[in-house]
């Protein structure tokens, strides 16, 4: 294989790793999906280790020294497309219907496709708090409250995100909000039940995908990435706790609760 070929590949494999990893695929996913490729493009000596946030790698092209690449991974989110984008991708390389470059141009492609707008995100999160709350036991008087609550936790989570600001802080706010707003509902309409709203609405930031990713990891031998996986979830989970009580705590404070 020829030297530039070489590095263009292994480049190659460790866009398509991060990539994965990037958008919410999964760990073993992740480093089997850069081997199979790898082998593909006959790179040779191909060695990976994938962490959640991170990738090592090393491979060997005969006359020249082994060469090493690290990737750090500082933000995950989800988007299944562009995973199964790259899935598709490591089949028809794996196929031989690929070449380096063929597949450097699927993968810049990949790497792009677009999310859903804003629009249907916060409609998602409307209509997802609202059935959470007639689910967990809520009647239809609970619902119009949880899908303002659930708008509330959109607003929030897109505002943060625009400014950077960290997913901790972000849910503790959410959170917050969505409580208040549901308790002072209750003070103002008693039919309401604040339990149900609050509990449909914190549905939405729930960390299932976190939780999820975790324990496959966790099953698949990855301990180091599904204990990451795990401890992330839990401070979600805490985090959104503590803005509850927050809520609670200031509600009473002003006699709304």
């Amino acid at each position: 294989m020829a030297e530039d070929i070489f590095d263009r590949a292994l480049e190659l494999v460790m866009d398509a790793g991060q990539t994965l990893l990037e958008n919410g695929g999964e760990v073993f996913r992740a480093q089997q999906t850069m081997e199979i490729m790898a082998a593909s493009l006959g790179v040779r000596d191909f060695h990976v280790y994938v962490l959640t946030n991170g990738i090592f790698a090393s491979a060997h092209l005969p006359g020249r020294d082994a060469v090493s690449l690290v990737r750090h991974v500082p933000a995950v989110s989800v988007h299944l497309g562009r995973v199964e984008a790259v899935n598709e991708i490591s089949r028809e390389l794996a196929a031989g219907r690929l070449g380096v470059a063929e597949a450097e141009q699927r993968l810049a492609e990949a790497r792009t496709v677009s999310r859903i707008t804003p629009r249907v995100e916060t409609l998602a999160c409307i209509v997802g708090a609202a059935g959470f709350a007639y689910l967990f036991g809520g009647t239809l008087a609970d619902m119009p409250v949880a899908a303002i609550g659930g708008l509330l936790e959109s607003l929030v989570c897109r505002y943060f995100a625009r400014h950077g600001i960290n997913r901790i802080f972000t849910d503790i706010v959410a959170a917050f909000c969505c409580t208040f707003w549901a308790a002072a509902a209750q003070a103002a309409f008693p039919l309401v039940s604040a339990n149900a709203a609050i509990i449909g609405a914190l549905m939405v930031l729930t960390p299932g995908v976190a939780l999820t990713m975790g324990v496959r990891d966790i099953l698949n031998g990855d301990y180091l990435s599904g204990s990451i996986r795990l401890l992330d979830a839990l401070l979600i989970a805490g985090s959104i706790a503590g803005g509850v009580v927050l809520g609670w705590i200031m509600a009473r404070g002003l006699g709304v609760a």
